[in-house]
């Protein structure tokens, strides 16, 4: 029997152990690359926005919750803060953020009162994540 490079290559391919999962893991990799990875592109870009956009102090009282359809939600810390907010959503905030942001589509952005953070001792606030 004449055994050339060839043979033996796929011979030696087909008797490599295949990782258990390997379906599995195209799919969650088809799915980051589909869906995660770009929604997170988008995402940044408009967190990035919101921050360019506020004042210093209204940013730091804010944080983009979600976004869902093409509503954005925004939680704010404080009735003073969220009154702000309001008025400057009624000068064109919005407008601005659709112009930065041209890949994201939003409708309305819907204020909502509410912490993402707790804070330590010493007043530093630390953000809670899926509370």
């Amino acid at each position: 029997m004449e055994w050339d490079q060839g043979k033996l290559s796929r011979i030696w391919q087909q008797r490599q152990r295949k990782p258990a999962g390997g379906w599995l893991n195209q799919s969650v990799n088809k799915f980051l690359r589909q869906i995660i990875i770009p929604r997170q592109k988008k995402l940044s870009r408009l967190g990035q926005a919101w921050i360019e956009l506020l004042p210093p102090e209204l940013a730091e009282h804010s944080c983009l919750e979600n976004l869902r359809g093409s509503q954005l939600r925004v939680l704010v810390d404080s009735a003073a803060h969220l009154s702000e907010l309001n008025l400057l959503l009624k000068e064109g905030l919005l407008d601005e953020l659709r112009r930065m942001c041209p890949q994201v589509s939003i409708s309305r952005i819907k204020l909502v009162r509410g912490q993402w953070y707790k804070t330590d001792e010493d007043g530093t606030k630390i953000p809670r994540f899926g509370q």
